[in-house]
């Protein structure tokens, strides 16, 4: 008995191993990013309804080993979202995790670093790359609007390659510039619109280059915790455009097209011939004429009548586009590398007008050693836009004014009809190229002499070339001695960069945490250009014959006639440094400061001081949050510093001696044209910062609200000066100045569904920002003025406010116009007197919502834009919808008084000003008969795409390929009449960019574009 007892113990002792590996089994695989693919370590592995669990290694990968039964895997991990996954049968899975809508370990792009964005303690706004590249736009940042709280985008017009009006935070300056700070890959860029005035009705857009497809994030640093560490530059915000890298692994390629068709987005509607004949025929006779009334251009009534030209027609067509990107990624354990290609061309809607762009990028990361590192960053962007006048310059502009319907494109003889306006003959007889070569290169360092030490040292080049060719023939210059004329006006632009830094990681326990940064940056930028156009007469552009420039050139300076000088130059020397703390994950605290020393500023006032603090508290992590299940995640921030603006021209500080324009006793003259000012200096900027970021239901709701108030002191004025003193205008700091900026930001993403195959989010931000200028000192209204737009800088009242005579209505007894006097009293008598401010130019809301929608592999993609509580003035109004004078008119006139007992929008038809008494010429008809509600809301993209499954490639070289179609501005809804409420039109200076964006001026409406392309991954 015992031996049996015995046998059947060990029996059972043997058995229990056996049996233990029958009731358990080990799962391995790899948790990675559905986004792009990256693995994810410290991913917890928690059976379901077992005790026990692993966590993934750095690469990704786990083990771990459950019981037989036990079918469920849990996957979670911060920053995405859980999931279940069921492991019957299996020994192996592969699981791909969601970022949840607040992906609180996603790291942000902060001022030389990178940070968590848990960690992060200043207003920061991230744009992802598919963004970025979602709309075919002029230039990427058109592609910004509608995509981050507080940043107001105006996309400037309808031409190809144009620039947008970007304000972060509103506007804090008269005559300094108001964009922001552009900085890619670290280096701060040039990206004044001015570097060509304002040729030809559209300002220069040195973006408009650089390749989107290249770019795979955009950081808008908003206030002074984030902005701060650019010291004098940060007033206006700043955004950091960063550049794809090279990742680890085998080379992947990347190839995507895309292709389709341009249009107006609106149009201003304009009169036939017979309908322009009917009207000015009415003002003839309401003017008490009698007989038929003169014709503009020698025209005859009976030409007049047989010819209605549309003009808007002969200018216009439907646009290609036409884009190809391809890109390369690869690396090992030594080098990675991204090497990518681009063509594009944007053929705008108006004839003869198109953006080319082409350009290459090479970035290299080098680990030479261990603790060493270099990287090289080069790039080529060629931009050749093919110009056309617009605006005031002609071209479309024309066809809204001086191109009458009653004018025909040819004689009969088959010839140009010349009597008047013809944009037809110029636009076939001239030619008109801008061509940009853009060379950006970056070499950098980065060495780790002992742990948690990190040195980095950057140089760069940003060297940009323009071209502008203008061709003219003999036909159009009316000269037949010479074939025609080639001119060329060319600058070159040296911006130079060298920045170190160091940085310095110290935890002396769990709970404190520090990052320490010290650095220096300095900067130079040289523009070079000729004394004038090189030009020759010649029947052939220059592009079309570069010997024969290269010719003419030399000739020309060989001569003495013709010299590349330097024609402007400045430089920044900065010395900045922060400190970053973070107590027990859940307090962080961060102190900046940076000091600036230019060579725009005045020998007194060389160099300036900016500090900043901003605070986290991140309230989730306190012990009193943990039972409180459906908030996720909840931070609270705060920050106050000083930034400045320095954006200004150079040599602005110093007397200036220019040679006079007429020689004196058969020598030259010169005279002094600019007020010394030896303590010009920079605006200063106090900012201050609160915001509230949350994340509620397990991150189903996410979102921020965020409060700001921006005061300017110390504000750059250029002119109000005395006449008695000689000078028209000199830049100085007004004392006393002060204009302030506050507002409200709110930004929310909500995911409605979230199933297997089909998911919906939808979003959206909006902005409220007041703007006021609080004191000007002892200037009047007249003092300050945008230029001819009838806008101002009075106390009290917005930046730029419009200035203008209130128009009441219309007399239904005589149709004459009536008038509120300064006093509020109705008058019949127009006057300059009677202005006083009104209108907004910035509006009260802007911001845009979007859904996106996927079931299986379909993703439909929606976003509108909006802006409401801003007016729009329409200064070619005034002639459109005015005085009948030799411009064409807007249908909106036939809403006008014919006879006594109508109620009418406009006054009786006149062509003679003294028939409105008071008004002395249609040029000062500054009304708010022209000033018009510019609210608007529009379909801003609408995108459905098809992804393939992946099963039909497992056996192929082939990644995946995605299909889509994509509509811009496919709607808008507006009240205003003459088209495109959106407008920025072209500007004269930084003033006038501050102070009249919301005034058009035959301004070429946006466009509209369909497009169709494709997506590979290989």
């Amino acid at each position: 008995m015992p031996h049996r007892l015995l046998v059947g113990i060990l029996s059972l002792l043997l058995a229990l191993p056996f049996t233990t590996w029958a009731q358990n089994k080990t799962i391995t695989g790899k948790v990675t990013s559905e986004k792009d693919g990256t693995a994810l370590p410290g991913v917890s592995v928690t059976p379901k309804g077992a005790p026990g669990g692993t966590s993934t290694s750095n690469d990704g990968t786990f083990s771990i080993t459950i019981p037989a039964n036990i079918s469920i895997l849990t996957f979670s991990g911060v920053g995405y979202d859980s999931k279940d996954v069921n492991v019957a049968g299996e020994l192996t899975v592969d699981v791909r995790l969601k970022s949840t809508t607040v992906d609180m370990n996603e790291v942000v792009v902060i001022g030389y670093g990178t940070q968590r964005r848990r960690e992060v303690t200043g207003a920061i706004s991230k744009v992802t790359s598919d963004k970025i590249t979602s709309l075919p736009t002029p230039s990427f940042e058109a592609s910004l609007q509608g995509r981050a709280p507080g940043v107001q985008v105006v996309q400037g017009s309808g031409l190809a390659g144009s620039g947008s009006v970007v304000r972060i935070r509103g506007i804090g300056s008269v005559s300094a510039g108001g964009d922001p700070l552009y900085v890619l890959d670290g280096v701060p860029i040039v990206s004044d619109p001015f570097l060509r005035g304002n040729s030809g009705a559209q300002n220069q857009n040195p973006l408009a280059t650089i390749n989107p497809n290249d770019i795979e994030s955009i950081e808008i640093l908003k206030d002074a915790g984030a902005a701060g560490i650019y010291g004098s530059r940060g007033a206006n915000g700043v955004v950091l455009i960063t550049t794809k890298k090279g990742k680890s692994g085998a080379p992947r390629f990347n190839y995507n097209n895309r292709f389709g068709f341009t249009t107006w987005a609106m149009r201003p509607k304009f009169l036939s011939g017979p309908e322009w004949l009917q009207l000015r025929q009415e003002a003839w006779e309401n003017d008490g004429n009698t007989g038929k009334a003169p014709l503009p251009g020698g025209v005859t009534w009976e030409q007049a009548e047989r010819t209605n030209t549309d003009w808007w027609k002969e200018l216009t067509r439907t646009g290609f586009i036409n884009e190809h990107n391809a890109s390369m990624t690869a690396g090992n354990k030594w080098l990675k590398s991204y090497v990518g290609a681009s063509y594009a061309k944007d053929e705008s809607y108006i004839k003869g007008n198109a953006y080319e762009r082409l350009g290459v990028r090479g970035n290299f990361d080098f680990q030479a050693l261990s603790n060493l590192k270099f990287n090289l960053n080069v790039s080529w962007n060629n931009g050749n836009n093919h110009r056309v006048p617009a605006a005031w310059a002609g071209g479309l502009g024309d066809a809204m004014s001086t191109a009458l319907p009653i004018y025909p494109v040819y004689n009969d003889d088959k010839s140009y009809w010349r009597g008047g306006a013809n944009p037809v003959f110029r636009r076939d007889q001239t030619k008109w190229r801008n061509t940009e070569n853009k060379y950006f290169g970056s070499v950098g360092v980065e060495y780790q002499p002992i742990r948690d030490l990190v040195i980095k040292a950057t140089a760069s080049v940003d060297f940009t070339t323009s071209f502008d060719d203008q061709f003219e023939s003999a036909l159009y210059m009316g000269r037949t001695d010479v074939a025609g004329i080639a001119k060329r006006y060319i600058f070159h632009n040296l911006n130079k960069t060298g920045t170190i830094t160091a940085s310095y990681n110290w935890a002396p326990t769990d709970d404190h945490k520090f990052n320490f940064l010290i650095g220096s940056e300095s900067q130079e930028v040289t523009k070079k250009d000729y004394n004038g156009d090189i030009y020759t007469f010649t029947d052939k552009p220059f592009w079309q014959n570069k010997s024969l420039y290269k010719q003419v050139r030399d000739s020309l300076k060989g001569a003495g006639i013709r010299t590349f000088d330097e024609r402007g130059a400045w430089t920044f020397v900065s010395f900045f440094g922060r400190i970053n703390y973070s107590l027990k994950n859940r307090y962080v605290l961060q102190l900046l400061a940076r000091a600036d020393g230019s060579s725009k500023f005045g020998p007194n006032n060389k160099y300036g001081f900016f500090p900043a603090a901003s605070a986290a508290w991140i309230i989730t992590e306190e012990d009193f949050m943990k039972d409180i299940d459906f908030v996720r995640f909840l931070k609270f921030r705060a920050s106050y510093g000083v930034v400045g603006n320095a954006d200004i021209g150079d040599g602005m500080y110093y007397a200036k001696i220019s040679p006079g324009g007429q020689p004196f006793v058969g020598g030259s003259t010169l005279y002094p044209d600019n007020i010394a000012n030896p303590d010009l200096k920079w605006e200063t900027m106090r900012n201050f910062d609160l915001a509230l970021e949350f994340g509620i239901w397990n991150n189903r709701l996410s979102g921020e609200i965020a409060y700001y108030n921006k005061t300017t002191t110390d504000q750059l004025l250029n002119g109000a000066v005395q006449p008695s003193i000689g000078f028209d205008r000199y830049l100085r700091n007004l004392d006393g100045g002060k204009i302030v900026n506050q507002g409200v930001e709110l930004s929310l993403t909500a995911k409605l569904i979230e199933k297997k195959d089909i998911t919906w989010t939808v979003g959206g931000n909006i902005s409220k920002n007041y703007n006021e200028v609080i004191s000007l000192g002892q200037l009047t209204a007249d003092a300050v003025s945008g230029g001819t737009n009838d806008t101002r800088i009075i106390p009290g009242y917005p930046v730029g406010t419009n200035y203008l005579a209130r128009f009441v209505g219309v007399d239904p007894n005589d149709g004459l116009p009536i008038w509120l006097d300064k006093t509020g009293k109705t008058t019949k008598t127009f006057s300059l007197d009677h202005r006083v401010p009104v209108g907004k130019v910035i509006p009260d809301y802007v911001g845009g919502f979007n859904s996106n929608l996927t079931y299986k592999g379909f993703d439909l993609g929606v976003l509108f834009t909006y802006a409401i509580g801003g007016n729009l003035y329409d200064g070619s109004a005034k002639r459109q919808d005015g005085i009948v004078t030799d411009w064409n008119m807007r249908t909106d006139i036939v809403d006008r008084w014919r006879q006594p007992g109508d109620i009418a929008k406009y006054p009786r038809l006149t062509m003679n000003t003294s028939t409105y008494p008071g008004l002395s010429s249609e040029w000062q008809y500054n009304s708010t008969m022209f000033l018009y509600d510019a609210d608007y809301l529009r379909l801003r993209e609408l995108t459905l795409s098809y992804t393939l499954p992946s099963k039909m490639f497992s056996n192929g070289r082939i990644r995946g390929i995605k299909a889509f179609v994509t509509g811009m501005n496919l709607l808008t809804f507006t009240k205003y009449p003459g088209g495109d409420p959106e407008v920025a039109r072209d500007f004269e200076n930084p003033q006038d960019r501050n102070m009249s964006p919301n005034v058009t001026y035959l301004t070429p409406p946006q466009q509209k574009a369909f497009t169709f392309g494709v997506n590979v991954n290989f």
